[in-house]
């Protein structure tokens, strides 16, 4: 602050008092020059800076947690500028953020996970580079593993369905990457009702994206399956839940899958209740009458 200062008065105008300095005297004044640290008080440090910084922060072992932590929200706010989340490919950061998945702390885990998840959303080119260095296969690898944290598990929904959502290479590479397989594992195994909110939700967002091609993959994985089961489970205790499963169902329908005779009969014999606990609170009754005709529709054949 005290070279600033000294540069500032060295570099003020004259005050009307001062003698008049001749073109020739004026020729031989040279204006100090400024160094980059005085600039970066001035103007502050550009978004590249700080990302570059932030992530070797992070990357240093002897920093503390909660430092860690501050610094990875400061990424996070940095990368919701989508030309700052386009230059995490420019400045080759992706390859160490994507590293920071497997660092040994869940919290920081989820750190990273909610950085990548803000970066990619709605940003074709973010989302590209992403999956392009791994970031897509180590997400859904955290969300396979049912050791892993609640937490960690939840940002990893988060970090995939911004990287597949309206992006189809994404969505490919998600099939290929087993990733219907791991949204499977996860309604068979998580009690969490959050979480079984969130992948259905996904699953919903993701049928309205290519309703022939996920409708398919539902099917054929088991998951259409698996949903009815949670209907079952936790249909009478969450509105929000059983919403997102009917409406999902009905999304199914409409992309022409076929239900077979056990899901038909266990949905039969779910409805009546189901509609007369959430009638005015999950589907409007255009969708009720939708879903009862299909399903009697269905089992008239």
């Amino acid at each position: 602050m005290e070279k600033l200062l000294q540069w500032g008065i060295s570099n003020s105008t004259s005050t009307g008092t001062e003698t008049p300095r001749s073109d020739s005297n004026e020729k031989q004044r040279e204006t100090p020059k400024i160094d980059s640290g005085i600039i970066d008080v001035i103007l502050g440090k550009s978004d590249a800076v700080k990302m570059k910084e932030i992530v070797q922060l992070i990357s240093d072992p002897q920093e503390t947690l909660e430092n860690k932590e501050i610094a990875f929200d400061n990424l996070e706010m940095i990368v919701q500028q989508i030309d700052n989340a386009i230059d995490l490919e420019n400045m080759k950061l992706w390859p160490q953020i994507i590293s920071f998945l497997s660092l040994p702390v869940a919290s920081l885990r989820v750190h990273a996970l909610w950085v990548c998840g803000t970066a990619v959303q709605n940003n074709i080119r973010a989302q590209k580079a992403f999956a392009q260095a791994g970031g897509l296969r180590a997400t859904i690898d955290l969300l396979k593993n049912e050791q892993e944290e609640v937490e960690v598990r939840s940002k990893a929904l988060y970090a995939i369905s911004g990287a597949i959502k309206h992006y189809q290479e994404g969505l490919d590479l998600f099939d290929q990457g087993e990733g219907y397989e791991a949204l499977l594992k996860l309604l068979q195994t998580s009690d969490d009702i959050p979480m079984l909110r969130k992948t259905t939700f996904l699953l919903e967002t993701l049928l309205k994206q290519d309703s022939k091609s996920v409708a398919s993959r539902m099917e054929e994985k088991g998951l259409l399956k698996q949903m009815i089961k949670i209907l079952n489970k936790y249909g009478d205790q969450d509105d929000d839940l059983t919403d997102k499963i009917f409406s999902t169902l009905l999304a199914l329908l409409r992309s022409s899958i076929s239900f077979d005779d056990d899901e038909i009969e266990e949905l039969r014999l779910l409805l009546p209740d189901l509609k007369q606990k959430y009638q005015d609170i999950a589907l409007s009754p255009e969708q009720w009458n939708h879903l009862e005709n299909c399903l009697a529709l269905s089992h008239a054949d």
